[in-house]
């Protein structure tokens, strides 16, 4: 989204600082932290809503920005907001440190005297396939944008959509649970 709402640069170092949130993602997974995670609900809880806030957050700060102007001449400090706000959101997103609890144990013998670093090894090979799929979204999003954004409506509407996307995706979480909620108690 980033790629589409801010050019493919913003895009690529949208991809670098998810992979780089991976880090620590890999790191409690190898050290079983993620397993103490997902056994006490009410922390998972709170990382879980604080994430979703964060990606609200965001989403709103990109619906509220004025039209875009994509250029090859970006100023290095936007970026590295972008950096620093999607390591925080994917530290911060539960999903991700489960979904290595539950994936990279499929792979690692758990038994062996090195099942830390089969851990790290296995998370460093996710970590490079990850930042070949998800760059390569941010450069596709941002030459779109860059042909979409042409003229002065798509550069005025684009933001509001990347915006509310982003939004929709933090809204999901909450909404999910309580969706989940409602279900349970019917």
């Amino acid at each position: 989204i980033r790629g589409l709402a801010q050019g493919w640069k913003a895009g690529v170092v949208a991809a670098l600082g998810l992979v780089t949130g991976l880090i620590v993602h890999i790191l409690l997974a190898a050290l079983g932290l993620s397993a103490i995670l997902a056994s006490a609900p009410v922390l998972f809880a709170i990382i879980k809503y604080a994430g979703a806030a964060y990606i609200l957050y965001v989403g709103w700060q990109i619906f509220k920005s004025g039209p875009i102007q994509i250029s090859d001449d970006a100023p290095p400090s936007p970026l590295l907001a972008i950096y620093r706000q999607t390591i925080v959101m994917n530290i911060l997103n539960p999903k991700v440190t489960l979904f290595f609890l539950a994936f990279m144990p499929q792979f690692v013998d758990t038994s062996s005297n090195f099942a830390t670093e089969q851990f790290d090894f296995f998370g460093i090979i996710f970590q490079s396939q990850a930042l070949v799929i998800m760059g390569g979204i941010g450069i596709f999003a941002g030459v779109i944008s860059s042909k979409f954004t042409a003229s002065g409506m798509g550069q005025k509407i684009l933001p509001k959509f990347a915006g509310s996307m982003v939004m929709a995706l933090g809204a999901y979480i909450p909404l999910q649970d309580l969706w989940d909620l409602v279900l349970s108690e019917a």
